[in-house]
Parts: structure tokens; C-alpha cells; sequence
């Protein structure tokens, strides 16, 4: 499709570097389609008024032009014959078509020193300024018209001073482009000077990189903010036996599972007081084999963003009673941090995920929502059929509730019968409703008690961070009213706080 840009540039297209070319031919092809018009509209006015030689003259001239539109578009080498053309005839009309007005008609010779000018340069410009003062001179020649003196020096010096401007600017413009052209070369000489550099540094660096990947010692880089990993080495990658990948959507929890919050905070306060941190922990494996490391942080930045780097170095056979020291710790820290019946985050740890996920949804704009849910008749079971299938109701009840979740989302039991539950990066409130009416639904269905069939059903209470509050607490103590409001409306369902 012919559109005004293609046909201005002759159907080319052209690289930021040539942007005089494209230029030039813009302008041609908009001068020459001018006079096209201009011609064709007076080669009709002659014909009518009986002027056919004159008619006939633009016509061809018009003709011409549309002829050098055509050529233009071959080549983009076509413009050095296209150029001279247009000048050619821009110089034809003024001296013959112009002529029946007079000295008027001859300022258009300052538009064709300033197109000769700009177009080809100061020879040609010079060229045109000649030949156009000679034909103002001759200008008797061309009309019955008498001239005084005064008249021809009145035209004559507007188009002398015209192009002395135009012969002084573009003297200047040269100037200008061996300065600038001296000082590219130099900056070329200075960049390439500089990328000599930067290349023997980043041959260092690779160096320093290749040490670091291949080290046997596990090297991490994780973000100071989210702690999620942003580089693992191999040393990582064969002890753990997860594959780069996998690591790298994972965060230092993940690999640390007894790891808390509020223990990672207090390792980046001492990064930023002393520089460093060090710590022992133990790692949990793909397959689910554990090891104790003695761990190294420093505070750094990485892609333009704060992290830390996190030398592990695995505790070896000669250190086996630090290591049992740290198997005994990690035990305490687990029965501290998890209830021992269902093997779900208690109060303590729950309280930590809270707080982490209010830092998250404030930091992202995102939501969540807390799930408060209490089962209904749970005293009946204990009290009819003992603690135990109280204990087995309440297994199969916090297996039942994961299953209905995201491995991202916390369940946690709170004490006896309840449970808190936090659904993060909820779409909408519909979707959070879908969620709590598949865990009523789940817990509806009998848990097998030796040879009976016990029935349990649930109450749920639903608050929203922030539309509820922003505050922990408060979400919970109105997550509980909710739950109880489900109770009193017939039990074995869920109610939002509002």
C-alpha cells in the first residue's frame, strides 16, 4: 500500500546513518511533485488563453518531473542523477516560464541557490549562483521590458548576499564535520582503549567465576530482601541434588527448614553492623537425607540489587559432636516451631508466617486471606470414643486441609481442635470462597476409626488483609468472630468477617 511516507522516500528504506540521503529524497520528491501540480494547473490556464508554446513548455516540464519522480525510485544512487535534474529545471522555469513576470519572477532564483546549496553542496550552489545572476542580466533578453541599473543591483544583491551566507554556512558545516570526525576518532581510540580494559577485567572475572561455580563448597547468592537464591554454584547443586532450576525458585527456608523470620533478620542486622554473620544449620537434601554446615554471610550486591553470599561448608566426621549438638538443636528448634500430633506449624511459627506474609503483601500490593476453622462435634469423638480417634480425627483432618491448598499457603493447628490457615495472592473473593467451600466439603467426608466411621464437619471464619485489617492480630480475633457466626447460622460452613 502506496502511502505518503513510501512515496517521499521513493518506496526506500533507510538506516539511521543515512539520514541526509532520506532527507534528500523527501525533499526532491516533494519539490518535484509541487511543480508537477503547479505546471500541470498553468500548462491549462496557457492552453485556454490561447498561450500553446508556453502550455506546451510546462507540460513537458511537468512531464519531466514525473519522469525523475519514476528514476528516483530504482536506486538510491538514482538521487545524484535526480538532484542535478530538478536544479536543471527549477532553473528552466524560472529564466523561461517566469519571464512574462518580469523582475518579480527572479527572487526564485534565492529558493534555487538555497535548494543547489543545500542539496549538492558549495560547488554547485556556486555553479547555480553564477548562472543566475547572468540570466537576471539577460533578463531584457527575455522580456520587452526595459531595466534600470537600480533595478538589476535591487535583485541582484539579495541573491549575491544569499549565497555568500549559504557559501559561509556550508563552510562552516565542513568545519564542524572534521572537528566532529577528529572527535569520533579520538572517542573510537578511547573506547576501544576502554574495551581493552573492561576485557582483561572480565577475563578476571570469568576466572574468579569458574573458581566460584566449581568450588566444592556450596556457594549461594540470595536476595537481602525476599532471601530467595539468585545464584547456586555446582558445590550446591551436587550436595543438595536439586538441579540449578529447581534451586533457584527455592528460598534459604526451603533447603533450612527449622530456619525462622526472625533468626534471618537478625543474621542481616549483624551483616550490616559487622559485615558478616555466621551461623550452623542443617541442610535437608532432594531425597530427604540431612547434613549439618557451618555457614558464612556477607552482605553484597549483586546485579544492582542488596543480597548476600552464604559459604556453606559441610561439617566432616571429625566434627560429629557439633554435628549431634546441631541434630539436637534442630530437633528442639522443630518440636519448638511444630505441633508433634499433626506435624503442622504451631502458634509460634504460624506467627511468624503471618508476619512474613503481611511483609509480602505490603511490599507486592497483593492480598490474602486467614482462615479460621474449628471443627464441629469434635468433643462428641473424644468423649465417646477416646483421645485416640480424637488424635486420628485430627491427623486425617490437617492432611485433608493441605491437600486442599497451595504448597505456598500455611496451615497451621493452633490448639486442640483449630486450625489457622493463610491463603496468599488470592484473585478475588469468590476464589477465596471456592477454597473454604472444598475444605468444608472435604472434612464432610468419614474418617475410618477401626471398624467405625466417624463423621466431623467444620466451621470456618474468613478475614482479608488489608480490607479487614492490616494488623496480625486483629485479622485473627476477627477471623474468629466470623467462625463463630458460622456456628450460629447451622455450623458446616464458612462466613467472611463482612
Amino acid at each position: 500500500m502506496m502511502t505518503i511516507a513510501n512515496f517521499l522516500q521513493s518506496g526506500f528504506h533507510f538506516k539511521g546513518e543515512e539520514y541526509e540521503l532520506r532527507l534528500q529524497f523527501i525533499l526532491v520528491n516533494s519539490i518535484l511533485s509541487i511543480i508537477v501540480v503547479i505546471l500541470s494547473f498553468l500548462s491549462i490556464i496557457r492552453y485556454i488563453t490561447n498561450q500553446e508554446v508556453q502550455a506546451i513548455v510546462d507540460a513537458g516540464a511537468a512531464i519531466a518531473s514525473i519522469i525523475t519522480i519514476i528514476t528516483a525510485r530504482k536506486s538510491k544512487k538514482s538521487i545524484n542523477i535526480s538532484i542535478p535534474i530538478l536544479l536543471a529545471l527549477f532553473y528552466f522555469l524560472i529564466t523561461f516560464t517566469f519571464r512574462n513576470i518580469g523582475i518579480i519572477g527572479t527572487t526564485w532564483y534565492i529558493v534555487l541557490i538555497l535548494a543547489a546549496f543545500f542539496l549538492k553542496g558549495k560547488k554547485v550552489g556556486l555553479f547555480f549562483s553564477a548562472i543566475s545572476i547572468i540570466a537576471i542580466l539577460s533578463l531584457e533578453q527575455f522580456s520587452e521590458a526595459k531595466y534600470t541599473m537600480f533595478q538589476y543591483f535591487y535583485i541582484s544583491i539579495p541573491i549575491i548576499l544569499s549565497m555568500t551566507f549559504l557559501y559561509l554556512y556550508e563552510q562552516r558545516n565542513e568545519t564542524l564535520n572534521a572537528l566532529l570526525k577528529k572527535q569520533k576518532a579520538h572517542l573510537e581510540k578511547e573506547v576501544y582503549n576502554q574495551t581493552q580494559e573492561l576485557s582483561q577485567l572480565l577475563m578476571k572475572s570469568q576466572e574468579l567465576a569458574s573458581i566460584m561455580k566449581n568450588s566444592s563448597i556450596e556457594i549461594y547468592i540470595v536476595d537481602f530482601e525476599t532471601d530467595h537464591y539468585l545464584y547456586v554454584n555446582d558445590g550446591a547443586i551436587q550436595t543438595l541434588g536439586y538441579n540449578e532450576k529447581e534451586l533457584l525458585s527455592m528460598n534459604i527456608y526451603d533447603i533450612n527448614t527449622s530456619m525462622i523470620h526472625d533468626t534471618v533478620v537478625r543474621f542481616k542486622e549483624l551483616m550490616i553492623k559487622n559485615g558478616n554473620a555466621t551461623n550452623i544449620s542443617q541442610h535437608i537434601r532432594k531425597d530427604g537425607s540431612s547434613y549439618g554446615v557451618q555457614s558464612f554471610m556477607h552482605k553484597i550486591t549483586y546485579e544492582n540489587r542488596d543480597a548476600y553470599v552464604i559459604f556453606d561448608i559441610k561439617i566432616s566426621n571429625v566434627q560429629k559432636a557439633q554435628s549431634e549438638i546441631l541434630r539436637q538443636k534442630e530437633t528442639l528448634a522443630y518440636q519448638a516451631h511444630y505441633d508433634t500430633l499433626t506435624k503442622l506449624p504451631n502458634r509460634i511459627l504460624f506467627q511468624d508466617r503471618l508476619t512474613q506474609a503481611i511483609a509480602k503483601a505490603k511490599r507486592k500490593y497483593t492480598k490474602f486471606a486467614l482462615l479460621f476453622v474449628d471443627l464441629d462435634h469434635f468433643k462428641d469423638i473424644n468423649d465417646t470414643y477416646g483421645h485416640e480417634a480424637g488424635d486420628v480425627v485430627l491427623k486425617e483432618v490437617a492432611k485433608r486441609l493441605l491437600n486442599c491448598v497451595r504448597e505456598s499457603d500455611t496451615v497451621s493447628r493452633l490448639s486442640g481442635d483449630e486450625f489457622l490457615i493463610i491463603l496468599e495472592d488470592f484473585d478475588s473473593k469468590e476464589s477465596v470462597a471456592i477454597i473454604a467451600k472444598l475444605l468444608v466439603e472435604s472434612l464432610q467426608v468419614p474418617i475410618e476409626f477401626q471398624d467405625k466411621k466417624l463423621t466431623v464437619t467444620c466451621s470456618i471464619g474468613i478475614s482479608l488483609y488489608p480490607d479487614d485489617s492490616q494488623h496480625g492480630q486483629t485479622l485473627i480475633k476477627y477471623a474468629d468472630r466470623a467462625m463463630y457466626n458460622a456456628k450460629n447460622i447451622g455450623k458446616n460452613t464458612f462466613k467472611f468477617y463482612r
